[in-house]
């Protein structure tokens, strides 16, 4: 990330002494990101029996669930529907993940931030990168679905790394405005959880697409979530997405990650105040 983009000046009143321990830079602020995401997932998965498995299994298992309750009780009639499943599932868990987590990146490093000079945007941008690891490891279980229901490997599929990116993109700039407002709102630590919950339900991530018809289009045109997970599963299927839903993932993460960039910028020089 660039520092002048940020503007590392954590402090109210202006610039504040730099360390002579620190060297900024780009290979500098790289590698403190490393050492930072090596310190979130041990503490993440510290004293956890399966560590890092979770990664795979989470959404393994909540594909299970969901395919046993739509399969054997309300009988989908999607195509394949265990690869639309976890396709929706992965990169809705990717963005929860990367969103929830960055929102709560100043407050968890309170203590570090009074006593540590390190640019606060390595925080939230620390959780993303965790989150993205996270996600390469979910993609494991999509492609034993994509094995097990003999889906082709195409060339499409590497197209991939366009949505991962444009997710990744997306959340961190979500993840920004969240981790600037929680330090001022707790209650936002609250009311995410349950946008998380209305975001599950306005996304076609169990059921089919064609559920929101007539006045509930709105719900698909306008939501970032679709755009990019719709993008997924037609690579997954050896689709190339037409360019409108190239430039609507583009377009969506871009305004976020300004937005989000905007948003921390104006605020992060109080942040001393109120931790």
């Amino acid at each position: 990330m660039d520092n002048a983009a940020f503007d590392d000046n954590g402090s109210s009143g202006g610039a504040r002494a730099v360390s002579p321990y620190r060297k900024p830079g780009f290979l500098h602020d790289g590698f403190l990101v490393s050492e930072l995401v090596k310190r979130d997932f041990k503490a993440r998965y510290d004293r956890s029996v399966l560590g890092m498995f979770w990664c795979v299994l989470q959404p393994a298992l909540t594909m299970a669930l969901l395919y046993a309750v739509f399969s054997l009780f309300f009988k989908s009639a999607i195509p394949n529907f265990p690869l639309y499943l976890i396709s929706g599932i992965v990169f809705y868990q990717f963005f929860t993940e990367t969103t929830s987590t960055a929102l709560r990146s100043i407050q968890d490093n309170a203590g570090l931030i009074s006593k540590v000079n390190v640019p606060l945007w390595a925080y939230p941008v620390t959780r993303a990168v965790s989150s993205l690891v996270n996600f390469l490891f979910a993609l494991l279980p999509l492609f034993v679905v994509v094995v097990l229901t003999r889906v082709p490997i195409r060339a499409t599929m590497l197209l991939l790394f366009y949505s991962t990116l444009c997710m990744l993109i997306f959340s961190l700039g979500v993840g920004l405005v969240l981790a600037s407002l929680a330090v001022f709102f707790h209650d936002v630590n609250f009311l995410w959880g349950f946008a998380c919950t209305l975001f599950m339900y306005a996304t076609p991530v169990f059921y089919p697409e064609t559920a929101l018809t007539g006045g509930h289009r709105w719900m698909v045109y306008f939501n970032p979530l679709y755009h990019m997970i719709h993008f997924s599963r037609a690579v997954l299927n050896g689709q190339v997405p037409p360019a409108a839903e190239f430039a609507a993932c583009a377009l969506f993460a871009v305004v976020s990650f300004v937005v989000g960039l905007a948003v921390f910028r104006a605020l992060k020089n109080q942040f001393a105040l109120q931790l």
